[in-house]
């Protein structure tokens, strides 16, 4: 059956892999990254405003000496490629387009909390009416705190889910008050989220004929994007993760180093890369101390002289430009990057090699904005976007509703595809898992590429990774806290869970010919694979995509790096901290006394990994409809440029350079995180509270409320002035959960800013929710972990186990699939081609 738009040899009309898909948005800010990367990915996405166009189209900073409703930079650059129409949604005749309009849809996207008081209170739209009236539409609401759970009801802000997800608290200087990274990062990682939820149920829907709620909470994303300091971690070691200045509490040395000219962030998170700093700090300064053999070893021998090491390394970078640290550290092959500024970013040319900012046409001119941070084989990159007027589309998209009610609904495509779909709901029963059937090949260590596998195991695929005992992943080398012996224990590590959950594991030598054969072999069975190698690595091998899909041609397959698979800069290393660092995420963000922000939470791991599941997915979809397989090149750097898009949106045009903001918002009355009233934490100890508050601008009645709280007449707009003062008086002497309360009880968008163990303990919406997944561990026998966001109310997923051994599954992935007896397995195994833990992994093994 082939899709709209769509030709039957799999073509794209307009060359993306979601062409043919209609979205139906009706939307605030919470929604339009979401519709952003799904237009961006070749679907229909129609957006429906109000009369006169919606509230976001006011969004800051608006072009100078422009008015009217394409002022907005951020609106334009979230909203390229989106058609515009006009639907009164207070009227019955507005409510009857916009269902007609749903109906002809593949998917609906939502924020409830957005939507006019009439439309939000429409019975007609509530998802469960609107599935009824399409048996295989995808309904996606995104919302601060999901659509149910106690708190269901309350008011977030970018700023509020941020405090409540766990994310500020674990951000910048423990000096300062907990802060947020620059760009709305919250609905950002949530639209991500959505995006690629709304295609898994659509993937499933296809299949099945069964469409369902994705219920996505902006608070829960949050809380598993910064699963780095979440409740895996807090079990293992019993701290709670604090704010750690630039510095990450697991990597040692890591931070922004200062130069002649300015900060270089550097991160050492294997023992190779430590002898290779350490012999290059000798060089410059002489300093043998460095060489000694204590300080050898994973980041945790070097924990107790990280003061020490840190004077070390600055001994190095204080004699270098910011430009010769980066260019011969890269060369030594040491994590380091600049913390780099929005002018530098939009200059850098390995992002102009690739081609990576793109112009959007906006009225009458053209602006330049970030481009979408994959790059697909089969499909040219989508550049000249334009940006709708409001109602742009109204007349063409009725027209069009028309034709399609004419069209008789024996030969309509949409009443061809619901038979299809009710069809095949008839003989599926049951829904199965969102992705079963599926089978995914991992080739990938960290984070960013094994959290897509990690997510598509718990959507029902089988996840195979390939490892080796001389290349282990990087999470496998872990040393339990508070063990004396020093010993690795390659199954316990919290991250090894957050990650590599739910997958089998095969253990193969691919520098042997015969184990890149076996390799060769299980990609041509697998549906997708992942892989997040130094670009070249797997080319090298014989393993890259023209090898694989030589003898898999509908394969789908994801590369993950930090720059991109090309350019000048492709093999350059890095971390998610680098990543934070080389965007402009960490000079960007926090108090105008900070050159640097980072976050504690390897922030551009997970943001990539949400990404590249949705383009994975997207791929699979196109795939499924008879368009073959795929090549997607994902670069991390151009992922966290795309999600401050917001941010760059002014600097591309005027080349200032913005302000950091703190906790401040353009687009808010008075926005900010204030110090509560002190309270005890886990161990027992006084520590500082704070509560995340946000005013809308133009919420007159809210203020109001506010300034009646405070006791302060007069705070109108323009004199925030007047009240900020008496709100920071009065949320001193209060208790911040209690204040909270007390200001959500008032309709003002707040939130206590919230420690992991708060998020496990105290979070009854959290829990009630279950958002915390209790897994079955093959050494513990059961951990828990921070939950999968996705949201699938009808095909929700699980996690089978953890704690698997490398090479573990050989047996039984070999057997099975490739059809190997145990004995030439065993005899693979004693030639070291096929390998089976019998120690643990070595350390001092370099990356390959």
């Amino acid at each position: 059956m082939e899709r709209a738009g769509q030709s039957s040899d799999g073509g794209r009309a307009d060359g993306g892999p979601l062409a043919g898909r209609r979205i139906v948005e009706i939307a605030g800010e919470r929604g339009l990254y979401c519709g952003k990367l799904l237009a961006d990915m070749g679907a229909e996405v129609i957006r429906v405003e109000t009369p006169g166009g919606d509230a976001v189209r006011d969004l800051r900073p608006h072009r100078a000496g422009v008015s009217g409703p394409l002022r907005s930079l951020p609106f334009a650059f979230l909203n390229g490629g989106k058609r515009s129409v006009e639907f009164d949604l207070a009227r019955d005749a507005g409510l009857e387009h916009a269902e007609a309009l749903m109906r002809s849809a593949d998917a609906v996207i939502l924020s409830p909390q957005e939507m006019p008081a009439a439309a939000a209170d429409a019975a007609r739209l509530r998802p469960s009416a609107l599935i009824e009236a399409s048996p295989g539409l995808v309904v996606t609401t995104i919302s601060d705190f999901g659509a149910d759970g106690p708190r269901a009801g309350w008011r977030g802000s970018d700023l509020v889910d941020a405090a409540r997800g766990g994310a500020m608290h674990v951000t910048g200087f423990p000096d300062d008050p907990p802060v947020t990274i620059a760009g709305s990062q919250a609905f950002v990682s949530a639209g991500a989220c959505a995006a690629a939820a709304s295609v898994i149920a659509m993937y499933a829907a296809a299949r099945d004929g069964r469409g369902q709620h994705v219920d996505i909470s902006i608070v829960e994303v949050v809380a598993s994007v910064t699963h780095i300091c979440g409740v895996g971690k807090l079990m293992s070691d019993g701290l709670v993760p604090q704010r750690f200045g630039t510095g990450l509490f697991a990597s040692v040395p890591s931070g922004a180093y200062p130069c002649r000219d300015g900060l270089i962030y550097l991160m050492v998170n294997r023992p190779a890369h430590w002898k290779a700093l350490a012999r290059w700090i000798h060089e410059v300064s002489g300093n043998r101390e460095v060489l000694e053999p204590m300080f050898e070893g994973p980041s945790s021998v070097r924990q107790p002289y990280r003061e020490l090491i840190d004077l070390f390394v600055t001994e190095l970078t204080s004699t270098l430009t910011v430009e010769e640290a980066y260019r011969e550290g890269q060369g030594r092959h040491i994590a380091m990057t600049p913390v780099s500024t929005a002018g530098q970013v939009i200059a850098d040319p390995h992002l102009k090699d690739r081609g990576f900012f793109v112009d959007t046409p906006v009225g009458d001119t053209r602006l330049r904005f970030p481009g979408s941070p994959w790059r697909l084989r089969s499909a040219p990159r989508r550049e000249d976007r334009r940006v709708a007027a409001p109602g742009d589309d109204t007349a063409a998209v009725v027209r069009e509703l028309k034709a399609e009610a004419a069209v008789p609904a024996a030969s309509s495509g949409t009443a061809a595809r619901e038979t299809s779909r009710a069809t095949a709901a008839s003989a599926a029963g049951d829904s199965p898992a969102a992705l079963a059937g599926l089978r995914v090949l991992e080739l990938s260590a960290g984070m960013a590429g094994p959290w897509v596998g990690r997510f598509m195991a718990w959507c029902g695929a089988e996840v195979i990774k390939v490892e080796s005992t001389g290349y282990p992943d990087v999470t496998r080398l872990f040393i339990p806290p508070g063990a004396d012996d020093g010993v690795i224990r390659s199954t316990l590590s919290p991250w090894f869970t957050d990650w590599n959950a739910g997958k089998r594991f095969v253990a193969l030598d691919l520098t042997h010919r015969e184990g890149r054969e076996l390799c060769r072999r299980l990609a041509a069975v697998c549906d997708v694979v992942v892989e997040n190698y130094s670009p070249g690595v797997l080319t090298k091998l014989g393993l890259g995509y023209d090898e694989l899909a030589a003898g898999n041609p509908d394969l789908v397959m994801l590369s993950s790096s930090g720059f991109g698979q090309t350019g000048p800069d492709s093999r350059y290393i890095t971390w998610g901290p680098n990543i934070e660092a080389l965007s402009g995420m960490s000079g960007l963000s926090g108090f105008s006394h900070r050159e640097c922000t980072s976050t504690q939470y390897a922030y551009p791991d997970p943001l990539s990994a949400l990404h590249g599941l949705f383009a994975v997915i997207s791929a699979l979809d196109r795939r499924a409809g008879g368009g073959g397989g795929e090549y997607i090149d994902l670069s991390q750097y151009e992922t966290s440029v795309a999600a401050l898009g917001r941010v760059l949106a002014g600097p591309l045009q005027t080349g200032e350079e913005p302000a950091r903001a703190g906790n401040d918002s353009p687009d808010a009355w008075l926005q900010g995180c204030y110090r509560c009233a002190d309270g005890v934490g886990r161990d027992g100890l006084v520590e500082q509270r704070w509560c995340a508050i946000t005013v809308e601008r133009d919420d007159a009645a809210a203020i109001a409320r506010l300034s009646g709280l405070l006791q302060v007449e007069g705070a109108v707009d323009g004199e925030r002035a007047t009240l900020e003062p008496a709100l920071a008086d009065w949320l001193r002497r209060r208790d911040a959960s209690s204040a909270m309360r007390d200001l959500q009880a008032l309709g003002i968008a707040a939130g206590a800013v919230q420690t992991v163990h708060d998020l496990l303990e105290h979070d009854d919406h959290l829990a009630a929710r279950g958002h915390f997944e209790r897994i079955f561990h093959h050494d513990l026998g059961e951990v828990l972990a921070n939950g999968i966001p996705l949201g699938l109310t009808g095909t929700p997923g699980r996690t089978p186990d953890t704690g698997r051994e490398i090479g573990q599954d050989n047996h039984d992935v070999l057997g099975s699939l490739l059809g190997l007896s145990d004995a030439r397995i065993r005899e693979l195994e004693s030639e070291g081609v096929v390998q089976r833990v019998t120690r643990e992994p070595d350390p001092n093994r370099a990356d390959p």
